[in-house]
């Protein structure tokens, strides 16, 4: 998310040292009885199904989905905090379905297995000269898990990843290999975010950029002035952001844009360890919460990167988290986060993780986050090792009021009816999967509250 000045470790390791030295127990990690077993990045979610495979190729996937009884569902990069992926019956990973199955340098295209990673699939891009029009900072999803739940980097002028797709091939509950484009009209506006519930997504073929190179600049500033410049250079800016601290009053800015500069240096991986240590001093000492948040502007110091843009865009985020993002009008998105960070302090919830703010414009999708309509998206984050509730209870309704559409992959309360009032395609895509997926092989208990034949 953000890395810590080198030369300023010891000042914050001394910082926390004395209220951290009985606070830090070893993280604990889910020991699996029971060898098959699955649970995602921040072990919020769990499950014990009857089967898992791992098909390495469309006619093993075939297979599987005809002679699986109960329920099928699909994991990647098990980055999702909703429970889109639980299920007792049948989990597929398409880990052996990867890499570059082609490209065309005259269309600028280049085609997937849907189990290649994004980090991967974005190296791959560059070296036959071609980059992604836009990245989320976080590479360790698969492209199929990506595109199934509208994950989207940031730039008021550049889509999400279903904005992205030229085309795409979907197994359906049949075992049918279908392959679609925008001819197919909106069964392909459905497949390109599916949350998995349409079939299997096998490859993606995107419309890319020349490959290109980019210049990422870092800031810190008093939150009040992270506001007023992204509102004045949202549209100058190829790709903008911060990070906000309400207790802190202060938030980081990340601004990146196109270069033909030197490449910086590539810099050591940063462990996160002094974040997470931070995490956990203010988890078990909230009196310190805003010190720690203020002391931001001192351990973040101003930096720029530069490099080939699969190298850039990537960012580590070493300390797990749970994560609640709505994505809201874009003319909404300051007035909501400021009401957001105003209920954070006036209810004085004990939160270190800072608040991300993002644009993205719309895309043709059916249930994107941005289908028709550009959006801005307020992400917010809690340790790991915290109660969430108490945080996500009390901003989920500021942006219900505003209109907010929740990301698939991230926690949110919504029930069928609130979701057809933020997403008016919702019912059509309904009755695509119906008629796709008639006995609803692929969906499970939360998707089929939200996406099952019963009103």
């Amino acid at each position: 998310m953000f890395t810590i000045n080198p030369g300023r470790r010891a000042l914050l390791k001394a910082l926390s040292l004395a209220p951290a030295a009985v606070l830090l127990p070893a993280r604990l990690r889910a020991a699996a009885d029971n060898a098959l077993s699955w649970q995602n990045w921040s072990g919020n979610q769990r499950c014990a199904p009857q089967a898992i495979h791992y098909p390495s190729d469309a006619a093993q996937l075939a297979e599987i989905i005809r002679n699986s009884s109960g329920r099928i569902r699909c994991f990647g990069g098990s980055h999702s905090f909703s429970p889109v992926v639980p299920t007792d019956d049948t989990l597929v990973s398409l880990e052996a379905m990867s890499g570059l199955l082609g490209h065309d340098p005259d269309t600028l295209t280049a085609t997937f297995a849907a189990g290649t990673r994004i980090g991967m699939a974005s190296a791959a891009n560059y070296k036959v000269g071609q980059s992604f029009t836009n990245e989320p900072d976080i590479n360790l999803q698969s492209l199929a898990g990506a595109l199934a739940t509208s994950t989207h980097g940031t730039g008021a002028a550049l889509p999400a990843l279903p904005g992205m797709v030229e085309s795409l091939r979907l197994m359906t509950a049949s075992g049918e290999h279908l392959s679609l484009s925008a001819a197919d009209g909106d069964i392909f506006r459905a497949a390109c975010c599916n949350v998995g519930a349409l079939g299997v997504v096998t490859e993606i073929t995107f419309h890319n950029e020349p490959a290109y190179r980019l210049e990422e600049k870092t800031s810190v500033m008093p939150l009040r002035d992270a506001m007023d410049m992204i509102e004045r250079e949202k549209d100058q800016q190829r790709n903008i952001e911060f990070f906000a601290f309400p207790h802190g009053e202060s938030a980081i800015v990340k601004v990146t844009n196109l270069t033909d500069e030197p490449d910086t240096p590539v810099e050591a991986e940063d462990s996160n360890e002094l974040l997470e240590m931070a995490c956990e001093v203010s988890m078990r000492a909230p009196w310190l919460t805003g010190m720690i948040q203020k002391a931001v502007t001192f351990f973040v110091e101003d930096t720029v990167r530069r490099g080939p843009a699969w190298q850039i865009y990537a960012n580590k985020r070493a300390v797990m988290f749970n994560e609640m993002e709505y994505t809201v009008p874009a003319e909404q998105g300051l007035a909501c986060l400021e009401r957001v960070c105003d209920t954070i302090r006036s209810q004085d919830i004990n939160v270190f993780f800072p608040i991300e703010f993002r644009y993205t414009a719309a895309d043709n999708s059916l249930i994107g986050m941005f289908s028709e309509r550009p959006g801005c998206s307020i992400s917010v984050h809690q340790y790991h090792r915290q109660d969430y509730a108490p945080l996500f209870n009390a901003v989920e309704p500021i942006f219900h009021q505003h209109a907010g559409r929740p990301h698939w992959g991230k926690l949110h309360s919504m029930d069928v009816a609130a979701l057809r009032g933020v997403y008016p395609h919702l019912d059509r895509f309904r009755e695509i999967r119906a008629q796709l997926d008639p006995t609803g092989k692929f969906l499970n208990p939360h998707l089929e509250s939200i996406f099952g034949v019963q009103a």
